[in-house]
């Protein structure tokens, strides 16, 4: 009697030692197919062939550029132009000035964009703020680090004043640029805020390289007085606080995109003034918490005012 049930009993048990194990070996190869391993850029300031000079034969052809350099965020940090530039034997040997010479080194200007950006991340990578880079549309536009940032100069981005940071983005955000000259605005033009302040140059995780995950929580940051909630919610502003502000700058107060009443009228129909014709003033100057109220109307709800 104990023989029948020893065959069947040692075949459970091997097939279940199958299943886990072949469960555990696809759970280890799930595992290993989705890490994410760091990308190394290393290659991109390698140089087949070539050895260092040192930065002191560098200095003898790039006096100029030496100068400027001991002026540098990076030469602070103790950054050889070899680091970034790779080993410089052969383009001495090629003479330095000639297109071949300029093949046997990293040149950021000659360089393609994947290259050059390459070798700043080389260093770069592991650096928070360009974690999202290669998600960020500056990337996909092929944009170069050295299209925003002065490597050998006196100053770097981080280290200008307001304004400056501005006008760099400014000139190629010229739509934006126009819009910064309205009289209505973001004090972008006046230095007291920067574009970074809302977006991320580097990539963001939102759209448009916001620093937020959207448009409203962006501008709640600084606008937490109509965050709410409300017991009467104005929809448009849980949705998006663009669909009534244009953000960059407008020709109507508050920054509305489009003036009063024609904003209003988009969504609401009009008050009439007994003759069938609407009335044309302001909406807020009797609906003056259209960001959302708690104050219910004598009839019940919200007309979200404050009284």
């Amino acid at each position: 009697m104990p023989r029948r049930f020893l065959v069947p009993g040692s075949l459970l048990l091997a097939l279940l030692l199958f299943t886990t194990s072949g469960l555990s070996g696809r759970a280890n190869t799930k595992s290993k197919s989705t890490s994410k391993q760091p990308k190394d850029f290393s290659h991109y300031v390698e140089i087949a062939g070539a050895s260092k000079v040192g930065t002191e034969q560098c200095a003898q052809c790039h006096a100029q550029t030496s100068k400027l350099y001991r002026r540098s965020p990076h030469f602070v940090r103790e950054v050889e132009c070899e680091q970034c530039h790779g080993p410089g034997s052969l383009h001495v040997e090629a003479g330095g000035y000639s297109k071949e010479s300029r093949d046997k080194i990293v040149s950021f200007r000659d360089r393609k964009p994947e290259e050059a950006n390459g070798a700043c991340l080389s260093c770069h990578s592991k650096s928070e703020h360009v974690k999202n880079w290669f998600s960020g549309a500056h990337a996909a536009q092929d944009l170069k680090c050295i299209d925003c940032h002065t490597i050998h100069g006196e100053k770097s981005a981080d280290l200008e004043s307001l304004a400056q940071q501005n006008t760099r983005c400014l000139q190629c955000h010229k739509k934006q640029e126009a819009e910064s000259t309205l009289p209505y605005h973001h004090p972008i033009r006046e230095a007291k805020m920067s574009c970074n302040d809302c977006h991320d140059p580097h990539g963001g995780s939102a759209g448009n390289n916001l620093t937020a995950t959207n448009a409203n929580q962006l501008c709640f940051r600084c606008h937490a007085e109509f965050k709410g909630p409300f017991s009467y919610q104005h929809p448009p502003v849980n949705e998006d606080c663009q669909k009534c502000h244009a953000v960059h700058g407008s020709p109507n107060q508050n920054m509305l995109a489009i003036s009063q009443p024609a904003l209003c009228l988009q969504c609401h129909s009009a008050h009439h003034n007994g003759a069938s014709t609407p009335l044309v003033d302001r909406c807020t100057n009797c609906h003056n918490q259209i960001h959302g109220s708690d104050t219910p109307s004598a009839t019940g709800g919200s007309v979200l005012m404050d009284k």
